[in-house]
């Protein structure tokens, strides 16, 4: 059962207060099956419609910014979607609300803001403190597949997935691209020409 009651800081629990109602009232309005694959980031929803169409029989979540995930749930409403859903709020307070530990089969994060300067490095997404959350709710076997075009951003989550005790490599042979679609901006970089790196990590 997702811990609807779960309390953040006071700090959290003030300035996010709409933001952690929202998350709740998702929750208790949609419990969530056994295992949930997600994406933050969702965008516009391309990449997650197509996803939860390829693999009808699992559950997929997406988690963005307001404006955006209406966008995206606007778009799994004209495809007929029904597998998925699509969150506004952050992906660190949404997962101890709504994920019990082991209920996260996959964690999707495609062509993530890298935050070039160093002071705002700190909004990156793979953090260790993130990864320590993940590990709480990924089944063991749980993936995490990542793509970026940025080559500098891939070495530096790179190097941080490696220090983590919770996660193993897994070379992209073994997981190949075909199953999952192509987001709008892989197709966008692909048509540039620009290089897309590509990082798997499984949880031990």
């Amino acid at each position: 059962m997702a811990n609807l009651d779960f309390r953040f800081d006071a700090i959290t629990e003030k300035f996010q207060s709409a933001e952690l109602e929202r998350i709740r009232a998702f929750g208790r309005a949609n419990p969530l099956p056994d295992e949930v694959s997600l994406e933050i980031g969702t965008n516009r929803g391309r990449f997650l419609s197509e996803l939860a169409q390829r693999f009808p029989e699992r559950y997929f979540l997406g988690s963005e910014w307001t404006m955006l995930a209406k966008n995206a749930r606007a778009r799994l409403q004209r495809d007929g979607v029904t597998n998925a859903d699509v969150l506004a709020a952050d992906a660190n307070n949404l997962l101890p609300i709504l994920f019990d530990d082991g209920q996260l089969r996959d964690l999707f994060l495609l062509f993530p803001d890298p935050w070039w300067k160093i002071k705002h490095r700190k909004r990156r997404v793979i953090q260790p403190e993130f990864l320590d959350l993940i590990a709480t709710k990924m089944r063991p076997g749980g993936h995490i597949w990542i793509r970026t075009d940025v080559g500098t951003f891939a070495d530096d989550m790179r190097e941080i997935l490696a220090a983590h005790p919770a996660y193993k490599p897994v070379d992209v042979f073994d997981f190949p691209l075909a199953p999952f679609p192509r987001s709008t901006r892989e197709r966008h970089v692909i048509r540039g020409g620009i290089p897309i790196h590509t990082i798997y990590y499984q949880r031990r």
